[in-house]
């Protein structure tokens, strides 16, 4: 929904600039009321069977805009950028274009590469991993008010940012007492991580001067390393002052705060660069390059895909590719680097991409086999490295296994709890009945979306009480395209369905679907497919929805 709503919001020429988010967002956010989606997130499954859901709230593109304008506005000032021991959500600087925030991935690796670092720098340590409960929302209104007026002390924001700053943050506590979710701070929106590192800055500061290159966090997960008496009075210590924040760490002992010996750690200092994602990176990278470079052959490639079973999405980026201002930039490349068009067509051809699928494919179910047959009757962090690597390598299968392997796969899943909703979206793409998998929320229907979209057959659903989660998947299923039978008398299933012309929509009173309708305009027909089978730009990346860490906030 969030990716739909900037598409539509872009489709205006004139809100594509930098001074559009800066002066016209900024100041519709600052005349209106929020407006957001609560969007379910699977969490777990609870004692008594249901689903544990987790609330994440996605604002209106015109304040996602807005955010993006102030966040860029942070980067640009040194108290805003977390410190070399803190690892996530790190503002992008200068000409960075994957988005706000540095990619996550980049962050894990360098955590983990310090925690190597500080193990082998001394004999008899442990490692201590322990966790932030309800980490944003137990963050108070107040206490998130008071970080961000501090920090933009420090660096004297211009007066229209900081009261920008503070206007997203009346919108959480506004959407926090209407529904009763949290304490002030949402889970979602772009500018709470920035929030959440300010609130913990006095906290990590401290910490990391009572363990010196030895204290590591990232988001609400955190590592110490020492000797196990200062380790254990460092916890304490983290304890004491999570708490004069409102904030708590999990129970001593339980599956999220447990210490091992560091050289029991240094066992998996090499879980975060292996080959295999290197394989992927550069598998994913030959076909953009491919979509890029041969827009025309884009058909020709997806069908030898759908021949072999693959379920790759390939978005079509020939608008983008054809724009006068890329093709001088590309012919100029070519130019200062002739050897560059022999490289394009040389590495990526369909015939290539097929190979290297294929290889993939049988690398990947074997490595996966491998790990589930080692990792059942594992605890403590033994567990916690293989459930990744399983994830990792289940989750790239999604697209690449054959369909009548993927219920294999799910049943063999479904002996790990922590990987129930990965378990259910390689069963639903792989049986085409998304009975169960509805129930999960709309990150799980998402993620089965963008494979399911691309095989052909009936699906089936036999769903007899329809709940907001039901329906928020629905809802996500139809607009990506695919024709389901079910309810459509809510507002956000009547405008995936888009049957009306949009007309009632756009006079809604939940004002995220009152934006949404408005952005989308008047139509015979959704235009919702077609949005999400184009690329905006074409250094647009290319997304696999169910191997990005939605489920991990």
């Amino acid at each position: 929904m969030a990716y739909l709503g900037l598409r539509y919001y872009f489709a205006n020429q004139c809100a594509r600039r930098d001074r559009w988010a800066e002066e016209v967002s900024s100041h519709l956010v600052m005349s209106s009321s929020s407006a957001y989606f609560e969007s379910l997130h699977f969490k777990d499954i609870r004692s008594d069977g249901l689903v544990g859901y987790r609330s994440i709230f996605v604002p209106g593109p015109n304040e996602s805009f807005a955010e993006a304008a102030l966040l860029a506005e942070c980067s640009r000032h040194a108290v805003f950028h977390s410190p070399d021991f803190v690892f996530s959500y790190r503002l992008a600087e200068g000409e960075e274009t994957q988005g706000v925030y540095k990619p996550y991935f980049t962050g894990l690796q360098e955590r983990q590469r310090q925690i190597a670092g500080a193990c082998k720098a001394g004999t008899g340590q442990v490692v201590r991993y322990t966790d932030i409960k309800r980490f944003y929302p137990n963050i108070s209104g107040d206490l998130a008010i008071r970080a961000w007026q501090k920090a933009c002390d420090t660096a004297q924001m211009p007066v229209l940012s900081r009261d920008l700053g503070i206007k997203f943050l009346a919108h959480h506590a506004q959407v926090c007492q209407n529904a009763a979710h949290g304490k002030g701070l949402l889970t979602g929106p772009m500018f709470s991580h920035l929030i959440a590192n300010l609130v913990l800055r006095d906290v990590d500061e401290a910490m990391s001067a009572a363990f010196p290159k030895r204290y590591f966090r990232y988001v609400d997960d955190v590592v110490l390393v020492g000797l196990p008496a200062e380790v254990s009075a460092g916890r304490s210590q983290l304890a004491a002052m999570l708490s004069e924040l409102g904030l708590d760490l999990h129970e001593a002992g339980a599956g999220k705060d447990f210490e091992l010996a560091s050289a029991d750690w240094l066992c998996g200092e090499e879980d975060f660069s292996s080959k295999d994602s290197y394989n992927w990176m550069f598998f994913v990278r030959d076909i953009k390059q491919f979509l890029i470079s041969q827009p025309s052959s884009r058909t020709k490639l997806a069908n030898r895909f759908e021949e072999e079973g693959f379920r790759i999405p390939l978005p079509d980026y020939s608008v983008q590719v054809s724009d006068a201002r890329y093709q001088d930039r590309f012919l100029d490349q070519l130019r200062r680097y002739p050897w560059l068009l022999k490289k394009i067509f040389r590495q990526a051809t369909p015939s290539t991409l097929l190979i290297f699928a294929q290889n993939l494919r049988a690398e990947f179910t074997k490595s996966l086999f491998h790990n589930l047959e080692t990792g059942h009757n594992l605890d403590g962090y033994a567990r916690k490295r293989v459930i990744p690597k399983i994830r990792y390598f289940a989750g790239r299968l999604l697209y690449l296994a054959k369909a009548e392997d993927l219920p294999l796969i799910a049943e063999r899943l479904r002996r790990y709890p922590e990987l129930v909703m990965l378990a259910e979206i390689l069963h639903s793409v792989g049986t085409r009945d998304i009975t169960q998998l509805l129930r999960l929320g709309s990150n799980a229907a998402q993620s089965a979306a963008q494979p399911l979209k691309l095989t052909s057959g009936a699906i089936t659903c036999q769903i007899e009480s329809w709940g907001s989660a039901e329906r928020q998947g629905l809802a996500i299923l139809r607009a990506n395209g695919i024709g389901i039978a079910g309810p459509a008398d809510d507002e956000l299933n009547r405008f995936a369905l888009w049957n009306e012309r949009g007309h009632d929509l756009m006079r809604s009173d939940e004002p995220f679907i009152k934006e949404m309708a408005c952005l989308h305009g008047i139509s015979e027909h959704a235009r919702h497919p077609g949005i999400l089978e184009t690329a905006l730009d074409h250094r647009e990346e290319l997304a696999f929805d169910a191997t990005t860490p939605i489920d991990t906030y």
